[in-house]
Formats: C-alpha cells, sequence, structure tokens
C-alpha cells in the first residue's frame, strides 16, 4: 500500500508541462528577421538611397527606393544596372535598407567565355 502511495504523491508533484514548452519558453528558438524582400536593377544612387526596379511580364514597370544607414549591411559592389536584392522594413522616414546583396555577373560571363 505504501508504494501505490509514493507512486500517486510522486505523479501529483510533477510539473504537468512537458519539456519542450519550456524550451521554448526560454527562448532558445532564433528570432526570425522581420523584414521583406524587393529585387531588381539599380537604377539611382543619390546618397544615403538606392533605386531599385523591376520589371515582370504582363505587370507595369515597378520602381523602389531605400534608405541606407551605417547599420544596412551591403554585400558586394553598388553601381548602376547592378541586380541586387534588398531586405527593407518600413520606417515613417520610409522603407530602410537592412540588407542588401548584389548579385555578381562573373557567373554568366565565364558561360560565354568558355563556350568559345
Amino acid at each position: 500500500m505504501w508504494l501505490i502511495r509514493s507512486v500517486l504523491v510522486l505523479a501529483l508533484s510533477t510539473p504537468m508541462l512537458p519539456p519542450v514548452v519550456h524550451a521554448q519558453e526560454q527562448g532558445t528558438t532564433p528570432p526570425e528577421p522581420n523584414y521583406e524582400f524587393f529585387s531588381g536593377t539599380i537604377s539611382q544612387l543619390p546618397a544615403g538611397q538606392i533605386g531599385v526596379a523591376r520589371t515582370v511580364p504582363g505587370k507595369p514597370a515597378e520602381k523602389r527606393s531605400f534608405l541606407i544607414n551605417t547599420e544596412t549591411k551591403i554585400e558586394g559592389k553598388l553601381r548602376l544596372k547592378a541586380r541586387v536584392t534588398v531586405g527593407f522594413k518600413p520606417t515613417p522616414d520610409g522603407d530602410l535598407a537592412v540588407r542588401i546583396i548584389v548579385r555578381s555577373q562573373a557567373k554568366k560571363h565565364q558561360e560565354f567565355v568558355g563556350m568559345n
């Protein structure tokens, strides 16, 4: 009889939540970036901004401009007519570029050179 009581007391004294819930509450999962993306070709490069244009078949051309600040991460060299993907977030001053990735043209160039 004492064995049944001991098991019952032990079962009632343990927490009812599974360990997975505890891991999620502690914040072990990294937060996902909360920004949007826009891809196209650089059409303007005024100081502190970048203008990007894209065309999608069957739709009118779309142009967007993004603010650039000291916290903007830029991968590659910004130049007119370069293909880019901009990760941005809306702010009261305008869309702020969080990350800009310049797409390399070297791969296409190498393919054409290798064909000769």
